[in-house]
């Protein structure tokens, strides 16, 4: 059976006019490209590993002084290799979410391979924190035939995966419904301000397009449905000044009553709630 999208007309709790998701991709470069030879490539693999180390605490610091809340996409073996970080974070009643267990490419892969590869994580990521995740991102954001058709038989909620569209949609999969909550790299800090990336523009440019997207989209919110979603890195984010540049925003988008920040698991209970009544007016 092929998974079959299918819109949802979006609505959002009254009182908010645009939601905030924030979300921290999070792994210590355990699959970080090597050199010819299989020598390690420790300019990329080390500046990962500053993520768990340092950037995922830095984080939460500053999420817990602003009182926001957001999703991380975890990596397994990183869980297993910096558990502290995870479990302060699910402590912190932050969203985890499953990001593969070694950011396994499953494009090419069988059913097989990646119900495996789902399911390590699912059990690394349990057996770190007690959390039996929901919602999942493959790590390179390349899908295979069957993905979704995986997650659901395992009985995730939610997938954010796809760069497709602006607002979530159902995915009618054999076994259930998922919710794809699509996100944007227009809007990743790595470029901007994260070696090895080139980069372009620095953290006055990050802000900027942090800036410029909140305000397109606050001001579309007037008329439409809409919603804003940053996915970062702990690696990048982590750092001294991107981290200054992020709480700047952050302030600023808290000083508007009608935004409210959303893990993805609160946006997909508000999309999956809106499809159902959706599919009730449809029967009546």
């Amino acid at each position: 059976m092929a998974t079959e999208t299918q819109p949802i007309a979006v609505q959002w709790p009254k009182a908010v006019r645009l939601p905030v998701v924030l979300n921290f991709e999070h792994q210590a470069g355990e699959s970080a490209p090597t050199r010819p030879g299989d020598r390690p490539q420790a300019n990329v693999r080390d500046q990962m590993e500053y993520g768990a180390r340092r950037g995922i605490w830095n984080i939460l610091e500053m999420l817990d002084k602003l009182g926001i809340g957001a999703t991380f996409f975890v990596n397994g073996v990183t869980a297993e290799n910096f558990p502290e970080g995870v479990r302060a974070a699910h402590a912190a009643g932050h969203e985890i979410a499953g990001m593969g267990y070694n950011l396994d490419k499953v494009r090419t892969a069988s059913w097989e391979r990646e119900e495996a590869v789902v399911r390590r994580a699912k059990k690394a990521l349990a057996e770190v924190c007690g959390v039996d995740i929901q919602g999942w991102r493959c790590p390179d954001y390349r899908i295979s035939p069957q993905t979704f058709e995986v997650l659901a038989a395992e009985g995730f909620v939610w997938d954010s995966t796809m760069l497709n569209d602006d607002l979530p949609y159902q995915l009618k999969c054999e076994a259930k419904s998922l919710i794809e909550i699509p996100f944007t790299t227009s809007t990743s800090e790595k470029s901007h301000v994260a070696f090895p990336y080139p980069m372009r523009g620095g953290p006055s440019g990050l802000a900027s397009v942090w800036n410029n997207e909140f305000d397109v989209l606050y001001r579309e919110s007037d008329q439409e449905p809409r919603f804003l979603i940053l996915s970062l890195s702990t690696w990048a984010s982590g750092r001294p000044t991107p981290l200054r540049t992020l709480r700047k925003f952050l302030e600023r988008v808290i000083a508007h009553n009608d935004v409210q920040f959303a893990r993805c698991s609160e946006i997909a209970q508000w999309c999956t709630a809106t499809a159902s009544s959706q599919a009730k007016k449809v029967i009546q």
